[in-house]
């Protein structure tokens, strides 16, 4: 497995984590989400373990592109999340400005689920990122 597959399958896994996550908050149908977001955390720490002991070894990640790609993702899903956050935060001041007679309370689990997709963001522009140069070599998918 190459290091930009094993990106995508965690891009994947941490979108489904973001999706349960958003259930539990939309929804409100806790046991399910928990369940459902416990599976993808577990799988998604023993991914990072099995991932941190296999390509450290292997396949190491260090050349300048590669590096700047994860900055350059990670910095796009930072800004994404605080935009995001600030949207969410200004819906929510506005709603209780506009109705005093209802608090509206933003569901807790809206900011794990917010968290996840953004971890989701960074893995995918960092592929994105990854094949718009076609730097070939084996980890080009």
């Amino acid at each position: 497995m190459t290091f930009n597959r094993y990106i995508c399958f965690r891009a994947i896994l941490e979108s489904i984590g973001a999706i349960a996550c958003m259930l539990m908050a939309l929804i409100g149908n806790n046991l399910l989400g928990v369940i459902v977001a416990a599976i993808a955390a577990l799988l998604w720490i023993g991914g990072e373990v099995w991932g941190m002991t296999a390509f450290r070894r292997q396949n190491p990640r260090r050349d300048e592109l590669s590096d700047m790609h994860q900055s350059a993702a990670m910095q796009f899903a930072l800004v994404s999340l605080v935009g995001i956050l600030v949207i969410v935060g200004f819906i929510y001041t506005t709603l209780n400005l506009i109705d005093r007679s209802i608090v509206h309370i933003i569901p807790p689990m809206l900011l794990p689920a917010l968290a996840m997709c953004a971890l989701a963001i960074s893995d995918i522009r960092y592929l994105w990122l990854e094949h718009d140069t076609g730097t070939g070599g084996d980890d080009e998918d």
